[in-house]
């Protein structure tokens, strides 16, 4: 069970992302971040295209990108307001194979799935380890996690937000061993965008993105 203090942490950034909905799609570096995402993603085997859940998904920016790779996309995020401009995006297209998830873990989903992806998420969560067992546990054998986020930086990426207390990134050796401690193979992992912003002495900066590709493994009988 959570502590009061984690669930307060959680309503205040699940306050902030709500804010951030209805302006969300307007920031080119954002959208530019998810299509390039999308283009990467679209070049991994997958042995099954029946189903990916875009974790952290906010308006679905990375989700609706991948609705002609696989059969079903679904949008999961903890943010009410940011499903609702989704919601309002898949009416308007009048898509029928996105759908959206309010929660908190991937362990809250119904059923298992074909892949996971994750963009720009993985430092606001606390628990990574459990991040992990959660996404082994979503996924079908063979099932595909991606996650796209941060090298670790010195903390001056999140500067302008004063509340933020996520991770500054990762060590993507360390991160490898948590994925592997979790009964994932890794696949693939390679620096494939940068997001351009001031530092803490007001230098504009490179902060690079990793592409990092695990595996579930299929189960095997005796």
């Amino acid at each position: 069970m959570y502590s009061s203090a984690y669930e307060y942490k959680e309503r205040d950034l699940g306050q902030y992302f709500d804010s951030m909905a209805n302006n969300w799609d307007t920031c080119p570096v954002k959208v530019e971040r998810a299509e390039i995402t999308a283009v990467k993603i679209k070049e991994i085997h997958f042995e099954s295209n029946r189903s990916i859940v875009d974790f952290g998904s906010g308006t679905g920016l990375l989700g609706f990108q991948l609705k002609d790779t696989f059969e079903h996309v679904h949008l999961a995020d903890a943010s009410e307001k940011m499903l609702q401009v989704a919601q309002a995006k898949i009416a308007e297209a009048n898509i029928d194979n996105i759908e959206t998830h309010q929660i908190e873990r991937l362990s809250e989903l119904p059923s298992k799935h074909s892949a996971i992806a994750t963009l720009m998420t993985l430092h606001h969560i606390p628990d990574v380890d459990e991040f992990f067992t959660d996404a082994y546990g979503a996924l079908e054998d063979e099932g595909i996690l991606i996650v796209a986020d941060l090298y670790e930086d010195d903390g001056s990426f999140h500067k302008h937000n004063p509340s933020f207390d996520g991770h500054n990134g990762f060590n993507v050796s360390a991160l490898s061993a948590i994925a592997e401690n979790a009964g994932f193979s890794v696949q693939h992992v390679e620096q494939y965008y940068e997001i351009w912003q001031e530092n803490f002495d007001g230098v504009e900066v490179a902060y690079p993105l990793f592409l990092f590709v695990v595996k579930k493994p299929k189960e095997t009988t005796a």
